[in-house]
């Protein structure tokens, strides 16, 4: 038994070196194909064309990580994401979107997730993280991410539905000390089945239900760093180091070696890279491009293919119907347009010439392309060459080229030549030369028809004789046999049709004709192609009036327009119906496919060489897939069905702006009315013939039609308040397809005055206006009846300082002059008496009653002068009150007390005067009314009120009841009316008088 042990090892370790020496450089094939790529840049707004790493979210946005920042590519234009200015979290190293379709992204300082439209840092207490590139991330479960930072592995997990986050080692330390070669990790991959693989030291770690194995030489792996792992869908793990590529299929334990060859991974630091295309194949890079597991050998794709990746391929991108994209260092984002459904050639790769005009696959399997320089074959090598023995070499234009029944390849150049080579021959055999060559083809007959410039020849019977007769029976019908034949076709039922420019011709095998156009509808313009279908139609077309299915009934044609909207306004130059009974179409634009329900339209942008076709330069190849001849190239469309598969178009709004707000687009919006506008950004996230796609949109609640753009963005000004639903839409004319109608609730308050509340308000103010304006009239009446109280009250103070200014006059004028003349009178008098009284005792008599006269007078002088101005008053205000008192004292014996606070009582002439009058009026109307016993004077100041108050203790009276000829009162109170003062009068019967008199300390206007 240990004998049969050891034989059993040895055969296995033979075995494995075996498998080793065969496999140890597989053959890297060179794929000879003008790859259809459109490289990004700074001009589309991608700033950095140092591409790290690519990712797609669900939603449809690429996101596109560079040396120096994050973008995001919507298929109209780049977005930056800033992160931080921090030296080195710009550079983008890894990007990671988990299976909530959230966006993790790996800088050199740290890690980040895309929350709406910023970058959050995520920190974490435990764990600082900062990422280089390569395979970092992995996803583990919902919300349950796998991050390697620093030859560590965290696990990040949130258990609120990525509210919070926390970070964790993925492995105990114990773990890691029984295994070394964990304490050097670069990179790691989840399987289908949740295990973990992880590139680890020069080996590679498998992690599955708590067990950790390490896998090496023995399991036929060379001691090597694995920096990229995948599972494709068949459960083969592939693994890439800097060179090698192994390959474990599943349910086997032994790796296989799928390394390219050596002479093309001569770089190092390369991080290596493996990605699954849609169709199974492997996809990883090499030094000047991209290589392609075809499953028995690596294709090779590079400069040759017109690929320029500059410092190599960074990232790999596999897109869907999206075609696949490439990020370079130093070239940017690289889009391969088509792939992989459309292989293009040019002059690159062999073609005598980038104008191609007709195709043939012979009974032996070589496709023959005829060009304006001649015809080549596609060789198993992928690219072209020429024929030994082919007629004319480079001279001549292959128009056309048919294959008879046994073989033998016909073709005709457009100068006329008609050649043929036979099975197996070296040489092309001349048959002919007519005019200038349109095309051949056999009907099914064997008759091998010639469209010329001048006149239609046939070769009736070619295995008995090729020379070419002319078909003279035409000018029955067309009035001439030299007329210019474009194109023909035999139909189902055996007629053969021809357009010319004298018309479409029939010939049914016995009789030419001229077919009638039911309702008299012919085609417009000059038909330049026609195409029999299987069915019984034609198909028929011109350089510049469109596309027409014509149906023979009754001996006329039925004609119906077809020509689709992408094909209004261009020259359509061939049309092909293939064995699926599709319509095919090419035109200076592009080419058209009709499969009976839907029309779809491809150019450039889904991955053609060119857009301008040739004439006649479409060809249904064995497998029915499709050839195309344009002025810069072939294309060749290996399987037409995936050109119907359905396209997922959808349409987001981006970003939605007002008066410089961001606002969020995924939320009904409610904002207050402005003058600004409204600035909404869609994004259709479809990246195939992405210049096809419009927009339609309506603001509903605001417009009932819709309006079409081409443009991502839309702009309403001043919104009117109300509710609105913005309505988008977004079609892919090319594709026939549309989008599924994104709405957005909107919400403008009306502005201040339109709101109900000042409606209310108006209402309101409008019933107030009568009263407003009676209020305001009488407001004005009396305003007017103030200043006409006020001009009064100057008036009559003026009128009063006048009089005053009399007594003041007549006070001195008495008191001077009249009083000097009685004095001087009585002294007269009393000289008179002196000298002559002694001597007449009769006159002395007289003179005494003269003397005693004069006294009386002068002392009734004295009394009008103090009527008229007590000469108190020049004393000052207090005295002149004390005199008041005493004088009313003496004369009606009531006890009059006078209170004055003398050092706040600082009055000027005219406030003095009239506190004087006042007291004097109310003294006298107390004398004559009151019937009092006691009368008490107050005087002082409160702030800026000058405070008189008389009061007595008499009768009283009822204020209300005015007495006629009440002129006293009226007095007091104009007296203080012209100092803008006030007079209150309290008063009952049998409670006494009190007169109350506030006057400002100034008069208004002046200062303090």
């Amino acid at each position: 038994m240990p004998e049969q042990s050891e034989v059993i090892k040895a055969l296995r370790c033979w075995l494995r070196a075996f498998v080793f020496l065969c496999q140890i450089s597989l053959p890297m094939l060179g794929i000879c194909q003008q790859l259809p790529l459109h490289y990004y840049s700074q001009e589309d707004g991608l700033r950095n064309l140092g591409v790290t790493t690519l990712v797609r979210q669900a939603n449809g946005y690429i996101w596109v990580g560079t040396e120096n920042g994050l973008f995001r590519y919507d298929g109209a234009h780049f977005q930056r994401f800033d992160i931080s200015d921090e030296t080195g979290a710009l550079y983008i190293a890894a990007l990671h979107v988990d299976a909530s379709d959230r966006l993790w992204v790996g800088t050199l300082k740290g890690l980040y997730q895309l929350q709406g439209q910023r970058l959050a840092p995520m920190q974490f207490k435990n764990a600082e993280l900062a990422f280089h590139w390569g395979q970092v991330f992995a996803q583990l479960g919902p919300d349950r991410l796998l991050a390697l930072s620093n030859n560590t592995i965290w696990q990040i997990t949130s258990a609120d539905g990525g509210v919070t986050w926390q970070a964790r080692q993925f492995f105990s330390p114990e773990q890691l000390l029984q295994h070394p070669e964990m304490q050097a990790l670069h990179s790691l991959h989840v399987g289908p089945k949740g295990d973990l693989w992880m590139g680890c030291d020069h080996s590679l770690c498998h992690y599955d239900q708590g067990k950790l194995v390490v896998l090496g030489k023995n399991d036929g792996l060379p001691a090597k760093q694995w920096g990229a792992l995948l599972h494709d869908r068949q459960g083969t793990l592939w693994l890439r180091g800097e060179k090698q590529v192994f390959a474990l299929p599943a349910d086997t334990r032994l790796f296989l070696n799928r390394s390219p060859p050596q002479d093309e991974q001569k770089k190092q630091e390369r991080v290596p890279l493996l990605a699954e295309d849609h169709n199974g194949m492997m996809l990883s890079q090499q030094d000047s491009g991209l290589i392609r597991w075809d499953g028995r050998n690596w294709q090779s794709f590079a400069e040759a293919n017109g690929l320029t990746v500059g410092d190599g391929i960074s990232a790999i991108l596999e897109g869907g119907d999206n075609g696949l994209w490439l990020g370079s260092a130093g070239r940017g984002l690289i889009h391969w347009l088509g792939y992989p459904d459309w292989e293009n050639w040019t002059s690159r790769q062999g073609l005598p010439h980038n104008i191609v005009w007709s195709f043939l696959r012979d009974q032996a399997g070589r496709l023959h392309v005829g060009t304006r320089s001649g015809s080549a074959v596609l060789q198993k090598t992928g690219g072209f060459s020429v024929l030994q023995g082919r007629y004319g070499g480079s001279s001549h234009e292959w128009i056309s080229m048919v294959e008879d029944g046994k073989g033998r390849a016909w073709a005709t150049t457009l100068s006329g030549t008609l050649v043929r080579r036979e099975p197996g021959a070296t040489q092309d055999t001349v048959i002919a030369k007519l005019p200038v060559s349109n095309g051949i083809f056999f009907d099914r007959s064997g008759q091998l028809w010639l469209n010329t410039q001048r006149g239609l020849y046939v070769i009736r019977h070619p295995d008995v004789s090729s020379l070419p007769l002319q078909v003279t029976e035409i000018s029955s019908v067309t009035g001439a046999k030299d007329v210019n034949v474009f194109h023909g076709c035999q139909s189902a039922s055996g007629v053969l049709w021809f357009v010319s420019d004298k018309g479409l011709l029939r010939f049914d095998g016995k009789q030419w004709s001229n077919p009638r156009f039911a309702g008299n509808r012919s085609p417009r313009g000059e038909p330049n192609t026609v195409a029999c279908s299987s069915k019984g139609n034609l198909w028929l077309a011109s350089l510049d009036a469109g596309l027409w299915r014509a149906t023979e009934q009754d001996g006329t044609l039925e004609i119906r327009d077809i020509t689709p909207s992408q094909l209004q306004r261009q020259s359509v130059l061939a049309l092909l119906e293939d064995s699926r009974g599709w319509l095919w179409v090419s035109s200076d634009a592009g080419v058209a496919v009709w499969n009976r329900n839907q029309w779809r339209f491809f150019n450039q942008q889904s991955g053609m060489i060119w857009n301008d076709s040739n004439t006649d330069a479409l060809y249904e190849d064995r497998d029915g897939s499709i050839w195309v001849g344009t002025s810069n190239g072939a294309s060749h469309i290996l399987q037409p069905e995936s050109l119907f598969l359905p396209l997922s178009l959808k349409v987001l709004v981006e970003s939605i702006t007002g008066d410089g707000q961001q606002l969020p687009p995924d939320k009904p919006i409610r904002l207050p009315w402005t003058s600004g506008a409204l600035n909404f950004r869609f994004a259709a996230l479809s990246f195939q013939n992405h210049e096809a796609i419009a927009f339609h949109y309506r603001m509903k609640g605001l417009e009932q039609k819709w309006s079409q753009t081409a443009t991502p963005e839309v702009r309403y000004s001043a919104l009117p308040p109300g509710s609105y639903r913005l309505q988008v839409t977004a079609e892919n004319v090319a594709m026939q397809a549309s989008s599924p109608i994104v709405e957005i609730d909107i919400v403008i308050l009306a502005p201040w005055w339109q709101t109900t509340v000042f409606y209310y308000v108006c209402g309101v103010l409008l019933l107030l206006v009568p009263f407003l304006l009676q209020r305001n009239r009488i407001r004005r009446l009396l305003a007017r009846q103030r200043l006409k109280e006020r001009l009064a009250r100057e008036r009559a103070y003026e009128l009063e300082q006048s009089r005053e200014e009399e007594r003041k006059h007549l006070t001195r004028e008495i008191h001077d002059e009249l009083g000097q003349y009685l004095s001087a009178m009585r002294m007269g008098v009393s000289v008179i008496g002196i000298e002559f009284g002694e001597k007449n005792p009769a006159l002395q008599g007289k003179v005494q009653r003269q003397v005693s006269l004069v006294d009386s007078t002068i002392k009734i002088v004295r009394n009008i002068v103090s009527a008229l101005r007590p000469a108190a008053l020049d004393m000052g205000m207090v005295p002149a009150l004390e005199w008041l008192a005493n004088e009313f004292s003496e004369n009606t014996g009531i006890p009059c007390t006078l209170l004055v606070d003398e050092k706040t009582i600082v009055l000027d002439e005219k406030r003095a005067t009239t506190f004087f009058r006042i007291v004097q009026e109310s003294l006298t109307n107390i004398g004559r009314h009151a019937q009092a016993s006691l009368v008490e004077i107050r005087l002082n100041r409160k702030d800026t009120q000058y405070l008189l108050e008389v009061r007595d203790n008499g009768k009283g009276f009822d204020p209300l009841q005015r007495k006629k000829n009440s002129f006293g009162l009226t007095g007091i109170r104009e007296r203080a009316f012209m100092l803008d003062g006030s007079v209150d009068i309290v008063s009952a019967p049998g409670a006494g008088t009190t007169i109350q008199v506030q006057i400002p300390v100034e008069d208004a206007g002046n200062g303090k």
